[in-house]
């Protein structure tokens, strides 16, 4: 998945380059080399982790009362994300919040997104190593029916906010964080000529986009739903709902997780959504 930023976000990160570029060729300081390389980092969609964990702040040791991963109290060596943001994507400062998104992608295709006023508005943090790991490792990789999951090489974890509220995402595997303009996302999935499908909309985004992309926007962890083909198209509605229920009854070894904390009225709401998107494709 590639989501653009904002024209806005683009402009403010050329004019802060400009900026160090300029004061660079006045000062030729090694401060301002530094402040310049930092900034070369950030490319038109955010910012890469691993090539700045060398210029990351140091650490402070964090504790997590229900880690929704390991299903357990659990202690890491964490950075603010706020304080990420404010070293390596500062312009997000000029940005309307309410209107921007952060993005995680993965290693392994979950890109989930959050609104960016809801994530700073908590203690969000960028875990960096597991407190309880072994000596000589960074990470703990815990086993889910019977496959280990990758942790490294970064984990979005929270202080604040209990590991049952689906709302908020705890993206592990993490490689890269995005800004994206939130109309983006909309201007392809949101329902404009059908007020009845707002809330399937709402209710795959928070639930399905994370993993599953439709008209190529989500994640690629599971499988485009709507382009070239709608799911709705070649399986059985209630196939689809007992899938989403009990995947590893329809498919050995499969990755998906069962999804329980849905009842079946707000299913049909996502299903219904994706039978509208069926014939809204790209």
């Amino acid at each position: 998945m590639k989501i653009w930023l904002s024209f806005t976000f683009i402009a403010l990160s050329f004019a802060a380059c400009n900026s160090s570029q300029q004061s660079d060729n006045q000062a030729k300081s090694d401060t301002t080399n530094t402040d310049t390389a930092a900034v070369a980092k950030v490319d038109s969609m955010g910012i890469y982790l691993s090539d700045l964990k060398a210029k990351f702040p140091t650490p402070e040791t964090i504790v997590v009362a229900d880690d929704p991963v390991f299903h357990q109290k659990k202690t890491y060596k964490a950075i603010p994300l706020q304080t990420i943001l404010d070293t390596f994507l500062p312009a997000y400062k000029n940005l309307n919040r309410s209107e921007t998104q952060i993005v995680f992608e993965c290693e392994d295709g979950y890109n989930p997104s959050m609104a960016l006023e809801k994530v700073l508005s908590i203690k969000a943090f960028l875990a960096v190593a597991d407190v309880d790991a072994p000596q000589g490792q960074d990470w703990i990789n815990p086993t889910k029916e019977g496959r280990e999951m990758k942790i490294a090489p970064f984990y979005i974890v929270y202080t604040d906010v209990p590991g049952s509220d689906v709302s908020y995402k705890w993206p592990y595997n993490l490689v890269k964080i995005s800004l994206s303009a939130a109309s983006k996302e909309l201007a392809v999935l949101f329902p404009k000529d059908d007020d009845t499908q707002v809330k399937g909309f709402e209710l795959f985004k928070v639930n399905c986009l994370t993993c599953h992309s439709l008209n190529k926007v989500g994640g690629k962890m599971g499988p485009e739903l709507n382009y070239p083909k709608s799911v709705t198209e070649y399986w059985k509605v209630e196939h689809i709902k007992q899938f989403v229920k009990a995947p590893s009854s329809y498919r050995n070894e499969c990755k998906m997780p069962a999804v329980t904390h849905l009842n079946d009225k707000e299913l049909d709401a996502i299903v219904n959504y994706l039978q509208y998107m069926a014939k809204h494709k790209i």
